[in-house]
């Protein structure tokens, strides 16, 4: 009677996975749990900031600096990935000749890849800062934008939904861009005031400096900012309960 023989041992690989970055976050951030981080250089998250549910960081190419207060909408792409995961999802070419390099795969000697944002930056849904970005403080990034590489984005700066910035653009600080190619168009804030006599008053009496020149949409966007910290706050305590951590 034949015996039953218990099946040769295979040895099985163990499945790898992209690589997770390494994420130092301020205790008080807020981070959804579906939130992506991979990459190999580190990423810093400072204090007070809320990261929505699949939002993602791909530190592949640099380090990612986000500062505080700062809010990161679901589904926005903070980096890149690397050039074969984009490679691979698209679909074959019929033509048998290979794509040209550009810049995106090959970055250029002695450019900085390190994508910064500054303090009190929003960015909107499915909105993309590519590496070697510089998004300075309190500036928004609409929903769908993308910024590309190298470029910098000056403070209390708006760029609207749909918005594409070049590579190594630049848009100066109080600055609303809107439309794409030749029609893009940029408005400035007017020119820069000088306090009022109520305010110069305020300022002796509380014994604080005098505020120096500002546009005029100043106070604009002083209230906005106010709004922005009320809104983080109401953000982290949505998250929270969704099964969100305080630190990755």
């Amino acid at each position: 009677m034949a015996t039953l023989k218990p099946p040769p041992a295979q040895h099985r690989s163990a499945p790898t996975g992209p690589p997770k970055a390494p994420v130092k976050a301020d205790p008080t951030t807020t981070i959804a749990d579906t939130a992506v981080f991979q990459g190999k250089y580190p990423i810093t998250i400072g204090a007070n900031t809320v990261i929505h549910p699949r939002a993602r960081f791909y530190s592949y190419e640099g380090p990612i600096i986000v500062g505080d207060g700062c809010i990161i909408s679901e589904k926005a792409i903070i980096g890149a990935q690397p050039a074969s995961s984009r490679s691979s999802s698209r679909p074959a070419s019929p033509s048998p000749t290979p794509e040209p390099s550009t810049t995106e795969t090959q970055p250029p000697q002695n450019k900085d890849l390190t994508t910064r944002l500054s303090y009190f930056v929003t960015v909107g849904p499915q909105s993309t800062i590519r590496p070697g970005a510089h998004i300075h403080s309190s500036a928004c990034i609409e929903a769908l934008a993308t910024i590309h590489r190298y470029a910098e984005i000056g403070s209390h700066t708006k760029i609207c939904s749909g918005v594409e910035v070049p590579e190594a653009g630049s848009v100066p600080e109080w600055t609303v861009v809107w439309g794409n190619g030749i029609g893009q168009r940029r408005r400035r804030a007017r020119e820069a005031k000088g306090p009022g006599p109520a305010v110069v008053v305020a300022a002796r009496v509380t014994q604080t400096p005098v505020p120096g020149l500002a546009p005029e949409g100043k106070v604009i966007e002083d209230a906005r900012l106010m709004v922005l910290q009320k809104e983080r706050e109401v953000l982290g305590r949505m998250i929270v309960p969704a099964g969100a951590s305080k630190k990755r």
